[in-house]
């Protein structure tokens, strides 16, 4: 057989928002999140001297697929001017058409589909159009090309564990994606992100974003000397797995956040050479409540809680900016009077109290 330019092969990315405009590739990047479909197509070229079209056949040089479109015997019904299987194969859809409209049917097409999620990057593979038609001089011809198929997958999932790392051995927390996880000031967590990565080994990054102090909706870039920065690793013939780690400890600060501003800790994946990263609605989110341990002293108007790690008996006292109502005879001893200002201790973030409040106070005990 002769290759010439009667046909040739091409590789096309349908939107679905845009099915009528399909983008031309010359290589597949895989997106699991992705809802556009692949297309090959075998495609008369240079049709100039052809006659009649006798049959078009697509075929994988190193693999099963095999899809044929003729027009010579019309009692082969399944294959008679439509795009027919040869073998059984999953996930591929037949695509093209038979040319009624031109009586030498120079402009049909031949080709299979498949959902850009469907692939992997074992589907790089070489795929061949061959051609028979008679041409204008009654010359039987016998035609063919190939193209190989590069394929490229980006990351899919990403899994999340929480690890407590305040002693010398560490013991797993939560490893679910969708949980919020209880924890106390002064605890020291290893966060951990694993990611597969794809087909990329180079210039991928794992990003950790966390809840700004500010604005509970921002999330603001995250860097510490406390990183743990790992190796691709090769899983399967041709995909590979990344894992990163964080060292966090817990503050008094991530404590005293609000309702509306939780604190949580985020990681995605980043593939520099493409400017890839993880899409927003697939990025796990670390959900923390954090526990307060300590007291709080009573400074006129106000309240600071002092950090003296050990839990304490929580009582509760209700006060006003006027006065205080009676309490209990601990609760007394417990915190001080409004205007006998306990200099003692060092004050942590300071809270100002409005009309009425419920304030915990916990009594200390070694």
């Amino acid at each position: 057989m002769f290759s010439d330019n009667i046909i040739q092969i091409e590789f096309r990315r349908i939107s679905d928002s845009r099915p009528d405009k399909p983008q031309i590739v010359t290589e597949l990047l895989v997106d699991y999140f992705s809802h556009e479909t692949f297309e090959i197509m075998c495609t008369l070229n240079d049709v100039t001297h052809l006659n009649t079209l006798i049959w078009l056949i697509l075929w994988q040089s190193d693999g099963t697929l095999q899809i044929n479109l003729q027009n010579e015997d019309p009692s082969k019904t399944e294959s008679y001017r439509k795009p027919t299987f040869y073998s059984n194969v999953n996930r591929w859809a037949a695509a093209g058409c038979f040319d009624n409209l031109t009586r030498n049917s120079r402009n049909s097409t031949l080709g299979v589909s498949r959902p850009v999620s469907s692939f992997t990057c074992t589907d790089a593979r070489m795929y061949k159009c061959t051609v028979y038609y008679i041409t204008s001089g009654m010359v039987d011809k016998l035609r063919y090309t190939q193209k190989r198929l590069k394929v490229r997958v980006t990351p899919s999932i990403i899994t999340k564990q929480i690890f407590d790392a305040s002693g010398d051995v560490e013991t797993i927390i939560s490893e679910l994606t969708n949980t919020t996880t209880i924890i106390h000031v002064g605890q020291k967590l290893r966060l951990q992100c694993t990611a597969n990565i794809g087909s990329f080994n180079s210039s991928v990054k794992i990003v950790w974003m966390k809840s700004s102090l500010d604005n509970s909706i921002q999330l603001v870039p995250f860097t510490s000397g406390n990183q743990i920065v790992g190796e691709p690793k090769a899983f399967g013939s041709c995909e590979f797995e990344k894992t990163d780690s964080l060292l966090y400890d817990v503050s008094v600060e991530d404590a005293l956040r609000t309702s509306g501003n939780r604190f949580h800790f985020q990681c995605y994946v980043h593939i520099m050479s493409i400017n890839w990263k993880t899409p927003e609605q697939h990025r796990p989110n670390f959900s923390f409540v954090v526990q307060l341990t300590g007291i709080l002293v009573f400074i006129g108007d106000f309240c600071a809680l002092v950090i003296l790690g050990s839990v304490g008996i929580f009582l509760k006292r209700k006060f006003s900016n006027q006065r205080f109502s009676k309490a209990d005879e601990k609760s007394e001893q417990t915190s001080p009077r409004p205007d006998e200002t306990n200099t003692t201790f060092p004050l942590s973030r300071v809270i100002e109290t409005s009309t009425e409040i419920d304030c915990p106070i916990y009594e200390n005990y070694m």
